[in-house]
């Protein structure tokens, strides 16, 4: 017997491991949603049919790639949530997803998932009082966007950029016991011990997003010394009327304040009222958001030629923006917040990239190592046999290079395949 026991013991110990692992590969599943695994390594996606995940494959699976080269390949696995409609977006429960063995997550919104949400809001504070020509114009606009479940070319550029974000803040408090990821932070630079110019030159390094650099070109008289960016904080924009609350303000979404996450570059189709090309909603009270409603028919802020203003705030002008690829809308006057913020990333963008064309990408990795252990990183570009101390003539260096510097034109509008769509689990 103690033979037969001795025998059957290892076998034993092998098919219950072999039950374990077939149970933790089976597909996971959450209420409202459909499952969509393996299409994107180290990612898992959750939406109603596959045509809403498809815009998002090829940018999320290039950050991904992006980002193995700079942090290794053993990246912490996270969820994606596209949702379509508010019950979906009120379902979730992000301890609930994290006890499913994710340890980021990161929520979105269709458009037309932001319009229910902006129905509900003016539900929430109207009641059924709604007037007959805001009924009117709201029905207009779910009208003209037939591929309103279709994310736009801007959310999938700031959901690429977050999956950046959200895997360094993971990384880098691996060692930090009290740690907890919040989806609505996620854009938030200040979560991870990173310098903040390294955070934001990683996110763009991840998802392609150069725009900033190309407004820092058009206002270089305007940018902070470059030894600055290198050890100060990303500037705060604080959250407004027309960027719907959250950390990054002109981002647009963010949960505290309203939306969802999405937005876009400021003065752009970004962080506005659902119809334009952001992803964010605005936050403020419903008269704010029924006066856009019927002004602007759902775009995001009016838009006004730049007057007045300077870098502090004088008469030089404000700074000149290039209008958006389309060319009919004129930009809105940035906030000087805004401003601030804008330079310091193109800054750091453009920074980022200057010292990996130099260096190489190995100095790359060597770099944020040494920033991730606490060090700062303007001690590692510093170093003799890198850039050295005369930052002054380094700073001369780089902004010729920065003039030089070529921005990627914007991706096109995905072309969704009807064949993709899934039925919905209930």
């Amino acid at each position: 017997m103690v033979r037969i026991i001795r025998f059957l013991l290892p076998a034993l110990i092998l098919i219950a491991a072999f039950g374990v692992n077939s149970a933790n590969a089976q597909t996971v599943s959450f209420k409202n949603f459909n499952s969509f695994q393996d299409i994107v390594p180290g990612v898992d996606f959750f939406a109603s049919d596959r045509q809403m995940v498809a815009p998002y494959e090829a940018a999320s699976a290039e950050a991904i790639a992006k980002l193995k080269t700079l942090l290794g390949d053993d990246l912490p696995k996270g969820a994606i949530f596209i949702c379509s409609t508010q019950v979906q977006r009120d379902s979730l429960y992000e301890p609930v997803i994290f006890r499913r063995g994710y340890e980021w997550v990161l929520i979105s919104a269709s458009s037309g998932g932001r319009n229910q949400e902006m129905l509900e809001r003016i539900k929430s504070q109207m009641g059924d009082n709604i007037p007959e020509e805001i009924r009117q114009r709201i029905n207009e606009i779910m009208q003209q966007e037939p591929t309103a479940n279709v994310a736009d070319p801007q959310t999938v550029t700031t959901m690429a950029r977050n999956i950046a974000f959200a895997i360094l803040q993971i990384i880098m408090n691996a060692d930090n016991e009290i740690f907890q990821f919040r989806a609505s932070r996620a854009d938030d630079v200040g979560k991870s011990p990173l310098q903040d110019w390294l955070d934001v030159a990683i996110g763009a390094y991840a998802s392609g997003d150069k725009s900033s650099i190309r407004y820092l070109q058009d206002n270089l008289d305007m940018m902070f010394p470059m030894d600055d960016v290198l050890i100060m904080p990303r500037p705060f924009v604080a959250p407004s009327t027309s960027s719907g609350g959250g950390q990054g303000g002109r981002q647009g979404g963010g949960f505290p304040g309203g939306g969802f996450p999405g937005g876009g570059f400021p003065g752009g189709d970004g962080g506005g009222f659902p119809g334009g090309d952001g992803g964010g909603f605005p936050g403020g009270d419903v008269a704010q958001i029924l006066s856009k409603i019927v002004a602007g028919g759902g775009q995001s802020m009016a838009k006004s030629k730049p007057d007045g203003g300077g870098r502090q705030g004088g008469g030089q002008g404000a700074p000149k923006s290039k209008p958006d690829s389309g060319g009919a809308q004129q930009q809105r006057v940035l906030p000087k917040d805004e401003q601030d913020r804008l330079l310091f990333d193109g800054q750091a963008i453009s920074f980022f990239d200057y010292f990996m064309e130099r260096f190489g990408i190995e100095k790359v990795r060597e770099l944020i190592k040494f920033a991730g252990e606490g060090n700062e990183s303007w001690d590692f570009v510093v170093r003799p046999d890198l850039l050295g101390r005369d930052f002054s003539k380094i700073e001369a260096d780089w902004i010729e290079y920065l003039k030089k510097q070529s921005i990627p034109e914007p991706k096109p509008k995905f072309n969704p395949d009807s064949k993709t769509k899934t039925k919905v689990q209930q």
